[in-house]
C-alpha cells in the first residue's frame, strides 16, 4: 500500500492521515496516474502522483520511465495550454514540495498537492517572462481548476543559491547581485499586476492573525507571543506601505546562478498557504525577510559565524535598496515563525534554527 505520509511533498505530516479516496485514475503505461484525497482531521488535500510496482505501492515519477510516460500522458490528463514539448524525461534528484523533470532545454514541474485555481507559478511567471531574472513559461495543463504541470525554459549553467552558499562557494560581496534581481523582479510584477496602498495597522494585524495561527499549530512559539505582539503593535502608527504581488516564498533555495546572473524561480508561494492567502498582495519585504532569513540557514548549515550572516544580509540589502527597520524585522519574524510551524511537519530536528531568530529579534 502507498504511504503518502512518508513523501516529501507530503505537507502535514504532523496529523495522522484519516481516510484516502481516489478522486480520479488514469492508466500510464506500466504505472497509474492519480488524484488522491487525502483527510487530516477537518481537512481534506488533493495530491497527484504516479504510482507502480506490483502493489502500486511507490511513486514512479521520481524515474526517468515514470517521468517520460507522465510527460507523454499530460494531454489525456488535463487541458495543455500553450505548446507543451514531449520526449525523454529526466527527474530533478532533489527532493522537494514539487517534482521537477528535465526535457530538452526546458523544466516541467509537476505540481503535487492541488488547489482550485490557477497556481501562482503559472499566473505570475507567464506575464513577467520577459523579466531577465526569471525563466519565462512556454506551457501549463490544467485539469478542471487544478494546475497539474507548468513547462518553462532550463536556465542552463544554473547552481542552486543555496547549495552555492552553504558549500562556501559564494563571497558575501556577491549576495549584493542577488538584492539587485529581487528588485527587478519586484519591479516587473509591479508594472504587470499593479501597486496598492494599506494602512500599515492592516499589516500589523495580518500579520499577528497568521502569528496566532503559527502559535495553534505550533504551541512552542507560545512563549514568545507577548513579545511578538508588541512588535506588530508597534507597526500601527506608521501610516501607509505599498503592497502588491510578490514572490512568497523567497529564500536561497529558490534562486539559480548563472555566470551572467541570478535567477528566482519556484513562484508557487507558502506551500503550508491557501491559494487565496497566497495570491494576496503583500509588501515587498515579505520576500526580502524570506532572503534574509535562508541566510540564517545558511550559516546553521554550512557553519559559518554569525559575522558572515550579518555581512551577507547588509551585502543582500544594500543591492535591494532595503533598510533593516522595523517593518523589515516584523517580517523576518512572521517568516520565521512561519518556519517553526513547517520545520515541526517536515524537519522536526531543524525547529531550534527559526525560534533562535526569533528570540533575538524580539
Amino acid at each position: 500500500m502507498f504511504d503518502i505520509a512518508s513523501q516529501r511533498f507530503y505537507g502535514a505530516k504532523s496529523e495522522p492521515v484519516d481516510a484516502i479516496d481516489v478522486a480520479a485514475s488514469h492508466s500510464v503505461e506500466d504505472a497509474q496516474w492519480q488524484l488522491l484525497d487525502v483527510t487530516h482531521g477537518d481537512t481534506t488535500d488533493t495530491y497527484q502522483v504516479l504510482l507502480g510496482g506490483a502493489d502500486l505501492d511507490a511513486d514512479v515519477l521520481h524515474t526517468d520511465a515514470g517521468a517520460t510516460a507522465y510527460l507523454a500522458a499530460l494531454p489525456q490528463l488535463g487541458q495543455v495550454h500553450g505548446e507543451l514539448r514531449t520526449g525523454a524525461a529526466t527527474p530533478l534528484g532533489a527532493e522537494q514540495s514539487n517534482t521537477s523533470l528535465v526535457v530538452g532545454d526546458t523544466i516541467v514541474k509537476v505540481f503535487r498537492r492541488l488547489e482550485d485555481g490557477l497556481n501562482p507559478d503559472v499566473e505570475l511567471l507567464s506575464r513577467i517572462g520577459d523579466c531577465p531574472n526569471v525563466a519565462a513559461v512556454n506551457a501549463y495543463v490544467t485539469r478542471g481548476e487544478q494546475t497539474l504541470a507548468m513547462q518553462q525554459q532550463l536556465i542552463s549553467g544554473g547552481v542552486d543559491g543555496f547549495e552555492l552558499a552553504t558549500g562556501g562557494a559564494l563571497d558575501p560581496a556577491e549576495f549584493g547581485a542577488l538584492g539587485e534581481a529581487m528588485r527587478t523582479v519586484h519591479d516587473a510584477l509591479a508594472q504587470e499586476f499593479g501597486v496598492e496602498h494599506v494602512d500599515a495597522a492592516r499589516v500589523a494585524q495580518r500579520l499577528a492573525a497568521n502569528f496566532d495561527e503559527y502559535v495553534r499549530r505550533a504551541p512552542v512559539l507560545a512563549d514568545v507571543a507577548p513579545r511578538v505582539a508588541q512588535l506588530y503593535a508597534a507597526l500601527d502608527a506608521s501610516g501607509s506601505v505599498p503592497v502588491q504581488r510578490v514572490h512568497g516564498d523567497l529564500h536561497l533555495g529558490q534562486t539559480l546562478k548563472t555566470p551572467e546572473r541570478w535567477y528566482l524561480i519556484d513562484f508557487e508561494g507558502e506551500p503550508a498557504r491557501s491559494l487565496a492567502q497566497r495570491r494576496r498582495l503583500d509588501h515587498r519585504l515579505r520576500d526580502v525577510a524570506g532572503m534574509v532569513r535562508s541566510l540564517g540557514y545558511a550559516r546553521a548549515v554550512g557553519g559559518f559565524t554569525p559575522e558572515w550572516e550579518q555581512a551577507c544580509t547588509k551585502t543582500l540589502l544594500a543591492g535591494y535598496g532595503a533598510k533593516h527597520d522595523a517593518l523589515l524585522a516584523a517580517y523576518i519574524v512572521d517568516k520565521a515563525a512561519y518556519e517553526v510551524v513547517y520545520e515541526a511537519n517536515n524537519r522536526p530536528d531543524w525547529v531550534d534554527i527559526p525560534m533562535q531568530a526569533i528570540t533575538q529579534l524580539v
